[in-house]
């Protein structure tokens, strides 16, 4: 576990709100704990530069998956430049993108973000997770 001084703890704070936004089914909520120029790395869906396509992407998530959850589950650790932290991404599945019988499922998927601060703004987000994942939960269900 980290030791953890004022800056990272108030970037805890933003982190868990930043993850509250990703959640709240509103595509311009994560906006305001970012910094101007953005940058999200998703290891499924690659590289985003700036506000505009994060919000696109992120706006192409929420069609599909309107109730995306986005919550922290595990300890955070911190660097003098960020924060790395463990997440559990969830949603259900509206159409048949999944395969016959998942239709009303939720699938559950486990992942690792970094997270790149500019004061208590976030700079970078850099996000971990495997994209087989959300299938192979429906079939274990």
């Amino acid at each position: 576990m980290s030791e953890f001084d004022e800056t990272d703890l108030a970037r805890i704070e933003v982190v868990k709100a930043l993850f509250a936004a990703w959640s709240s089914g509103d595509v311009d909520a994560p906006r305001q704990y970012l910094t101007d120029s953005p940058v999200l790395w998703d290891s499924v869906g690659g590289l985003k530069e700036g506000w505009p396509a994060i919000r696109e992407y992120f706006g192409h998530g929420l069609e599909r998956y309107p109730d995306l959850v986005l919550e922290p589950t595990g300890e955070f650790w911190a660097r003098p430049d960020g924060l790395a932290l463990q997440w559990q991404m969830s949603a259900t599945v509206i159409d048949d993108s999944m395969g016959p019988g998942h239709l009303g499922r939720k699938w559950i998927v486990p992942g690792l973000s970094y997270l790149v601060f500019d004061g208590l703004k976030v700079a970078a987000e850099y996000d971990y997770h495997d994209k087989g994942a959300r299938q192979r939960s429906l079939e274990e269900q």
